[in-house]
């Protein structure tokens, strides 16, 4: 009898430890049930954020005796300062702040789901006194009771971004008192995709990178302009900066076009 019952503990450990296993955070899980509701916090008494259908896929992050936390998908709204937030146009924001909360409601006691930094990029729904409505930024989060999802995958998808909408930008027609100082250098024309230089940045205006037949293009020029070319395959003229230390050349760009 001891015998069975140590056998019978020993597969409830590794049951356990199984359970742990699959819930390496982060992951994707499925929601099971018909709806459910996802809370600003971990329990049933903050704010109802908005409502999960059955099949939903969701991330999710962490975990809080029976509640998950996911991150929120781009259906739910919620909601910045707008004092802290510059207007770019075409639904666009740029955070001002060092520290910018996300909240659930329009309200300084409303529940904070997540924070974002200065210089990122929000996507404006609406405008409710001194609010933005915004769509749910990468960086904000709720909450889900674990009963309600089953795992799904690890393969975790890309972050979401925000991006200037994309136009032909033609820098030489910037207004003179704006447009970049011209060196003596070398003339550079490469066709590639934008990609974001993350850690490896040289300075606030030289964040961005092409690659290009093999070849590796430092981007300097207006983050505003280059962050809308994101991803995207493009044509680029500039010259090489010698004067600019860096892991690779640094081209200052004075015309990029996007290639369809």
């Amino acid at each position: 009898m001891k015998r069975l019952i140590c056998v019978g503990l020993s597969l409830l450990c590794l049951g356990g430890i199984y359970a742990q296993a699959q819930e390496a955070f982060p992951f994707v899980a499925t929601v099971t049930t018909k709806t459910t509701n996802v809370r600003a916090g971990q329990n049933a008494n903050f704010e109802s954020l908005g409502q999960l259908n059955k099949g939903d896929d969701i991330v999710v992050v962490g975990a809080s005796y029976d509640w998950r936390k996911i991150k929120l998908s781009s259906e739910i709204k919620v909601y910045v300062s707008a004092g802290f937030v510059k207007d770019l146009g075409n639904g666009t924001g740029e955070v001002m702040a060092n520290r910018l909360n996300i909240r659930a409601t329009a309200s300084n006691n409303a529940s904070v789901l997540g924070q974002l930094k200065k210089g990122e990029l929000i996507r404006i729904i609406n405008k409710k006194d001194d609010w933005y409505e915004i769509e749910s930024p990468d960086q904000s989060f709720g909450w889900i009771l674990k009963d309600f999802i089953a795992f799904k995958s690890s393969q975790i998808p890309p972050a979401r971004l925000v991006q200037v909408p994309v136009q032909k930008v033609d820098m030489d027609k910037l207004p003179e008192v704006v447009k970049p100082v011209e060196l003596p250098a070398e003339v550079i024309l490469a066709v590639g995709v934008v990609s974001d230089l993350d850690e490896q940045m040289v300075s606030p205006d030289v964040r961005h990178y092409l690659e290009s037949d093999g070849k590796i293009y430092a981007l300097k020029g207006y983050r505003r302009i280059l962050d809308g070319f994101l991803h995207q395959k493009v044509r680029i003229e500039g010259q090489q900066q010698s004067n600019i230390k860096a892991q690779y050349p640094v081209v200052l760009v004075s015309k990029i076009t996007l290639v369809l």
